[in-house]
Protein backbone atom coordinates (compact mmCIF):
# COMPACT_ATOMS: atom_id res chain seq x y z
CA UNK A 1 0.00 0.00 0.00
CA UNK A 2 1.43 2.89 -0.69
CA UNK A 3 0.42 7.11 -0.53
CA UNK A 4 1.89 9.99 -0.13
CA UNK A 5 3.25 10.63 3.69
CA UNK A 6 2.23 6.89 4.82
CA UNK A 7 0.16 8.16 7.65
CA UNK A 8 -3.06 8.04 6.73
CA UNK A 9 -4.37 6.42 3.72
CA UNK A 10 -1.91 3.42 3.18
CA UNK A 11 -1.58 2.52 7.45
CA UNK A 12 -5.42 2.40 7.38
CA UNK A 13 -5.33 0.14 4.07
CA UNK A 14 -2.44 -1.69 5.74
CA UNK A 15 -4.63 -2.13 8.82
CA UNK A 16 -7.89 -2.84 7.22
CA UNK A 17 -6.01 -5.54 5.01
CA UNK A 18 -4.12 -7.26 7.21
CA UNK A 19 -6.54 -7.52 9.64
CA UNK A 20 -9.04 -9.25 7.01
CA UNK A 21 -6.04 -11.60 6.20
CA UNK A 22 -5.51 -12.69 9.71
CA UNK A 23 -9.19 -13.62 10.06
CA UNK A 24 -8.67 -16.18 7.54
CA UNK A 25 -4.87 -17.14 9.34
CA UNK A 26 -3.76 -16.08 5.73
CA UNK A 27 0.43 -16.30 5.58
CA UNK A 28 0.61 -13.12 3.46
CA UNK A 29 1.60 -10.27 5.33
CA UNK A 30 0.66 -6.60 3.67
CA UNK A 31 2.99 -3.44 4.15
CA UNK A 32 3.20 0.62 3.52
CA UNK A 33 4.88 3.03 2.62
CA UNK A 34 5.05 6.57 1.10
CA UNK A 35 6.03 8.18 -1.74
CA UNK A 36 6.84 11.50 -0.13
CA UNK A 37 7.14 9.92 3.67
CA UNK A 38 6.89 11.41 6.71
CA UNK A 39 9.30 8.98 8.26
CA UNK A 40 9.11 7.49 11.85
CA UNK A 41 5.89 9.23 12.15
CA UNK A 42 2.93 7.81 13.44
CA UNK A 43 -0.08 7.29 11.86
CA UNK A 44 -2.72 10.08 11.84
CA UNK A 45 -4.76 10.68 15.06
CA UNK A 46 -7.72 10.27 12.83
CA UNK A 47 -6.80 7.41 10.74
CA UNK A 48 -5.83 5.78 14.42
CA UNK A 49 -9.49 6.83 15.91
CA UNK A 50 -11.58 5.48 12.83
CA UNK A 51 -9.43 2.04 12.39
CA UNK A 52 -9.97 1.72 16.05
CA UNK A 53 -13.70 2.11 15.95
CA UNK A 54 -13.59 -0.94 13.84
CA UNK A 55 -11.49 -2.83 16.03
CA UNK A 56 -8.31 -2.41 14.12
CA UNK A 57 -5.54 -1.40 15.99
CA UNK A 58 -2.61 0.89 14.01
CA UNK A 59 -1.36 2.45 16.82
CA UNK A 60 2.47 0.99 16.03
CA UNK A 61 2.85 2.23 12.98
CA UNK A 62 5.23 3.94 11.85
CA UNK A 63 6.36 5.80 8.43
CA UNK A 64 8.34 4.45 5.92
CA UNK A 65 9.28 5.57 2.50
CA UNK A 66 9.39 3.75 -0.59
CA UNK A 67 12.24 2.68 -1.34
CA UNK A 68 13.50 0.01 -4.52
CA UNK A 69 14.33 -2.61 -2.71
CA UNK A 70 10.90 -2.19 -0.86
CA UNK A 71 9.07 -2.43 -4.09
CA UNK A 72 11.21 -4.89 -5.91
CA UNK A 73 10.23 -7.32 -3.00
CA UNK A 74 6.97 -6.73 -3.48
CA UNK A 75 4.81 -8.65 -6.07
CA UNK A 76 1.66 -6.30 -6.19
CA UNK A 77 1.36 -2.76 -5.32
CA UNK A 78 -1.80 -1.01 -4.72
CA UNK A 79 -1.71 3.18 -4.48
CA UNK A 80 -4.46 5.47 -3.88
CA UNK A 81 -4.18 8.13 -6.88
CA UNK A 82 -3.17 8.44 -10.89
CA UNK A 83 -0.52 10.37 -9.62
CA UNK A 84 0.81 7.82 -7.11
CA UNK A 85 0.95 5.41 -10.01
CA UNK A 86 2.93 7.64 -12.03
CA UNK A 87 5.66 8.72 -9.66
CA UNK A 88 5.93 5.17 -8.12
CA UNK A 89 6.75 3.86 -12.04
CA UNK A 90 8.79 6.47 -13.20
CA UNK A 91 11.13 6.46 -9.99
CA UNK A 92 11.00 2.54 -9.78
CA UNK A 93 10.55 1.10 -12.92
CA UNK A 94 10.12 -2.30 -11.41
CA UNK A 95 7.25 -1.34 -10.24
CA UNK A 96 5.67 -1.83 -13.74
CA UNK A 97 3.25 -4.33 -14.45
CA UNK A 98 2.23 -4.90 -10.79
CA UNK A 99 1.25 -1.50 -9.24
CA UNK A 100 -2.49 -0.36 -10.01
CA UNK A 101 -4.72 1.74 -8.02
CA UNK A 102 -6.16 0.05 -4.80
CA UNK A 103 -10.12 1.50 -6.19
CA UNK A 104 -8.62 -0.69 -9.19
CA UNK A 105 -12.23 -1.57 -9.87
CA UNK A 106 -14.33 1.48 -10.00
CA UNK A 107 -11.31 3.62 -11.67
CA UNK A 108 -11.68 5.87 -8.78
CA UNK A 109 -8.56 7.42 -6.52
CA UNK A 110 -8.50 7.96 -2.74
CA UNK A 111 -8.41 11.63 -1.74
CA UNK A 112 -6.08 12.36 0.56
CA UNK A 113 -7.67 13.04 4.50
CA UNK A 114 -4.60 14.99 5.65
CA UNK A 115 -5.67 17.90 8.13
CA UNK A 116 -9.30 16.99 7.36
CA UNK A 117 -12.20 16.38 9.57
CA UNK A 118 -13.08 12.96 10.96
CA UNK A 119 -15.84 12.26 8.75
CA UNK A 120 -12.82 12.54 5.54
CA UNK A 121 -11.21 9.56 7.34
CA UNK A 122 -14.43 7.67 7.35
CA UNK A 123 -14.93 8.09 3.87
CA UNK A 124 -11.79 6.83 3.44
CA UNK A 125 -12.59 3.52 5.56
CA UNK A 126 -15.57 2.85 3.92
CA UNK A 127 -13.19 3.04 0.27
CA UNK A 128 -10.72 0.90 1.49
CA UNK A 129 -13.63 -1.72 2.68
CA UNK A 130 -14.84 -1.97 -0.93
CA UNK A 131 -11.67 -2.59 -2.48
CA UNK A 132 -11.16 -5.58 0.09
CA UNK A 133 -14.50 -6.83 -1.58
CA UNK A 134 -12.37 -6.85 -4.75
CA UNK A 135 -9.03 -6.91 -3.98
CA UNK A 136 -9.19 -9.63 -0.85
CA UNK A 137 -10.83 -12.51 -2.78
CA UNK A 138 -7.50 -12.08 -5.62
CA UNK A 139 -5.02 -11.62 -3.26
CA UNK A 140 -6.13 -14.80 -1.65
CA UNK A 141 -6.58 -16.93 -4.26
CA UNK A 142 -3.47 -15.91 -5.52
CA UNK A 143 -1.30 -15.68 -2.66
CA UNK A 144 0.19 -12.54 -3.76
Amino acid sequence: MVCQGNICRSPMAEGFFTYQLNKIHSPISITSAGIGAVIDCPADPHARDVMAQHGIDISGHRAHQATEDLIRRKDLILVMTRSHLSVLTKQFPVAKGKTFLLMHWSDEEIPDPFMQSKSAFNEVYQQIQLAWQNWGKRIVLCQI
